[in-house]
């Protein structure tokens, strides 16, 4: 280990909170030899700080800081294959600007670092967006980004008593609920996860019987044999992700922000064109095996356009009404 990978690793376990510098003498290097770390590791755009008085500084990681950072963009998603889009624009920016692409395992986690500032522009289910942006008013949604791409996965007969999971206030919980409904399945335990892998694990182990959840996944699943039920085959395109933006964010880098939206849609209407591109970043990114992105590829559709419609509908299925709904939005075109 170096100076460098161990003050990486404790302002990490940090988190957003960072770490005053003069706790990082503690780590057991000079004063001199911390000072060049952190000079390097400014450098290498790894770390940010803030002088908070007379010669005392807070330090992040850059991927923690609760803050927006000058010619700096963090897109966060989820582990999935929806982003393709998002991802050939995070990596067309890079040339120019700072862009770090942040994966997390769960919705609510991503937007919530989207809320608080840890990401900058984040592609996550449009209810939890909806209700973060309701709740603490720092975000807003920019545009759609993923529709359907989402099912339920079973093992034998779907029938009552069976024990199913789902993420927690997500796209997967409330096509799963509106599923159940329509099937009159009402003696169903729904639990809830966090990481995909390991709800894919407690599925196969048997600990659960069905699991509600995105590509690639699916299509795993399928090919393993089990029972799958596309809900686009029962309720058409629903919205499932959208593009969200932390509003300090733009206060700070506007000029990316415009180039990063107009560069998302460009590559939306021509994503076919780049499929190869965005295949290898997807394997590179998310760890997925080159087939099985190529088979799910096509699960979801890719599209920024989200209607006013397609929103109130998403809002009604989980049992919500929302006034002044163009508020939550970043253009009222909506």
């Amino acid at each position: 280990m170096s100076a460098k990978n161990d003050i990486l690793k404790y302002l990490k376990s940090k988190g957003h909170d960072g770490a005053l510098q003069s706790e990082l003498y503690n780590l057991g290097y000079s004063r001199s030899t911390i000072a060049e770390a952190l000079e390097a590791l400014e450098k290498e755009k790894l770390i940010v700080k803030k002088n908070i008085g007379k010669k005392a500084y807070r330090i992040w990681a850059i991927d923690e800081a609760p803050f927006p950072i000058k010619n700096t963009l963090r897109l966060g998603i989820l582990r999935a294959v929806e982003y393709p889009h998002a991802l050939l624009t995070a990596y067309d920016l890079r040339e120019k600007y700072n862009v770090r692409v942040l994966v997390y395992n769960s919705a609510l986690e991503l937007t919530n670092a989207l809320a608080i500032g840890k990401v900058d522009l984040a592609c996550s289910p449009l209810i939890t967006q909806l209700l973060y942006s309701l709740l603490m008013k720092s975000i807003k949604i920019v545009s759609g980004c993923g529709f359907a791409g989402s099912g339920l996965v079973v093992r034998g007969e779907l029938e009552e008593g069976k024990t199913i999971a789902s993420s927690e206030l997500s796209t997967m919980e409330t096509m799963l609920k509106l599923f159940l409904e329509k099937g009159g399945l009402k003696n169903i335990k729904v639990t809830y996860f966090k990481n995909p892998e390991n709800a894919v694990r407690s599925f196969l182990s048997g600990e659960i019987d069905g699991i509600s959840i995105w590509e690639p996944y699916l299509s795993l699943l399928k090919k393993k044999g089990f029972d799958v039920y596309h809900y686009s085959n029962y309720f058409g395109k629903y919205p499932c992700c959208a593009l969200g933006v932390n509003l300090s964010f733009l206060d700070v880098n506007k000029d990316i922000f415009k180039e990063f939206f107009e560069r998302f849609k460009y590559n939306t209407e021509n994503l076919e064109k780049r499929k190869e591109e965005a295949i290898r970043l997807m394997v590179e990114v998310m760890g997925f095996e080159e087939k099985l992105v190529r088979e799910s590829f096509g699960g979801f559709v890719y599209d920024y356009r989200l209607t006013k419609k397609q929103v109130e509908e998403m809002l009604n299925r989980f049992g919500l009404k929302v006034f002044n709904l163009e508020k939550l939005f970043l253009s009222q075109d909506f």
